[in-house]
């Protein structure tokens, strides 16, 4: 049986806890928030024994097999380096880090104490987006040359994902005081990492961010600074040489949740639409752009 500490009781939490409760051989054996009743509340649902408000208590008391790191950006680093100091396997969430350097020490720890750590880049989980990836990096579509990213929602023209404005387990994203990265540390990550898996690796990247008013008295509410990023939009250059653009936004009327790659090869080009399907991609095949010497 393997033995996951949870820590972290709020929205993706649950997706969490859900996907664990359904598995063969998985026990949750434990959960921790700062909030107590939270850390209660989450237990009780999830039929979990044991309940913390520290992790450091957790996992001194517990013995586990591995721990989900589902917190605020800014625990991420402190809590996955605790887990891992201790010989555990962690999966934490997205961002993985709000500093490079913290990243370098989680990956570091990570190979010093010979552990397996994930960061949850769930939109790998699309058939069609991997087996695009192996197209392409098998010569599918020839060269890359150009690439168009995007991660579109809403959520902050209407209600489908709930009120913004009263609802502090959304509103907190606008923050960056209570550890929120905008649009580019919450939905950028994984728009950057999918263009990743289907392009390789980036060579440069340069990004503008925007933050614009929101018709919110004093820009606050609450205790909510509303200073975090609404909508970026970025310049790469991919270390396979081709260029292109990653963007995204919460100001998207009609995207629910929309991510979408087009990447163009000078033998063709593939489009990956996670709003149309998870399990296809579209190719487009054409004559080669550039006559190869006989």
């Amino acid at each position: 049986m393997i033995r996951l500490g949870i820590v972290g009781t709020g929205f993706m939490a649950n997706i969490h806890a859900q996907h664990f409760s359904r598995m063969k051989g998985v026990s949750l054996t434990a959960c921790c928030d700062i909030d107590e009743k939270k850390a209660r509340e989450y237990a009780a649902k999830w039929g979990i024994p044991r309940w913390y408000v520290h992790y450091n208590d957790m996992l001194r008391s517990e013995k586990l097999d591995g721990v989900c790191n589902v917190t605020t950006n800014s625990m991420h680093a402190p809590i996955s380096l605790a887990a891992i100091a201790m010989g555990l396997p962690v999966l934490c969430e997205k961002p993985l880090a709000t500093t490079l350097a913290d990243a370098h020490e989680m990956r570091n720890a990570a190979s010093r104490h010979r552990v397996v750590t994930h960061v949850n880049f769930s939109y790998r989980n699309s058939s069609g987006a991997q087996a695009a990836a192996e197209l392409i990096g098998k010569g599918g579509i020839g060269r890359i040359m150009h690439v168009e990213a995007s991660y579109l929602q809403s959520w902050l023209v209407h209600n489908s994902w709930g009120n913004w404005r009263t609802n502090p387990a959304i509103t907190w994203n606008l923050s960056r005081r209570h550890g929120s990265a905008g649009v580019l540390g919450d939905v950028g990550c994984h728009i950057y990492d999918l263009t990743a898996l289907l392009c390789g690796d980036f060579a440069e990247i340069q990004c503008r961010l925007k933050t614009f008013d929101k018709g919110v008295k004093g820009n606050r509410i609450g205790p909510f600074i509303l200073d975090a990023n609404d909508s970026f939009v970025s310049i790469v250059t991919l270390a396979a040489g081709g260029i292109g653009t990653v963007h995204a936004s919460r100001w998207a009327t009609g995207q629910m949740n929309s991510v979408r790659v087009r990447v163009y090869g000078d033998e063709g080009a593939v489009e990956v639409d996670l709003d149309k399907s998870y399990e296809v991609y579209r190719i487009t095949r054409g004559k080669k752009a550039i006559a190869k010497p006989e």
